[in-house]
């Protein structure tokens, strides 16, 4: 796997635009690298519920990421923020992508499976955390197991 930002961006987009496509969903690639999401898909769903939870069809902005396992193989984390630089000498800021993107389309290398998390779900600028084991306190609330965003 790649060890620059580009590549290791690259292979999550990949990733999660094939296992979209496998599904059999409707990916667009939007033109240009200035959006706030990386693709966007059309949840054809006339009578089923679509991954947010709406009856019929949907169209949703998805923001690829990579996720990285923690050392203890627990869980895998990725950062739901992004950074811009700042403007006249201040500092860069973190920004989350409510309101540009409807999911995070997370990839993990480690487990090799593709998570579909909604935007709307994670509070911004922060690192998620998705359980692949229980915890070692036993802690069960709050916990957003992996299994239940697997695409």
């Amino acid at each position: 796997m790649s060890k620059d930002t580009a590549g290791r961006g690259l292979t999550a987009h990949t990733a999660v635009l094939y296992a979209l496509v496998k599904k059999g969903l409707e990916v667009l690639l939007p033109w240009g690298d200035h959006y706030a999401y990386d693709l966007a898909c059309y949840f054809h769903n006339e009578n089923n519920i679509s991954p947010s939870g709406q009856k019929g069809s949907q169209f949703a902005r998805i923001q690829c990421k990579l996720a990285r396992i923690a050392p203890d193989g627990g869980y895998i984390t990725f950062n739901a923020f992004r950074v811009s630089p700042g403007d006249n000498g201040r500092r860069s800021v973190k920004r989350g992508y409510r309101g540009e993107a409807e999911y995070f389309g997370v990839y993990s290398p480690d487990t090799d499976k593709v998570y579909l998390i909604p935007v709307n779900e994670i509070p911004d600028g922060t690192e998620i955390r998705l359980r692949l084991k229980p915890a070692k306190n036993n802690q069960d609330k709050f916990i957003r197991w992996a299994q239940d965003y697997e695409v």
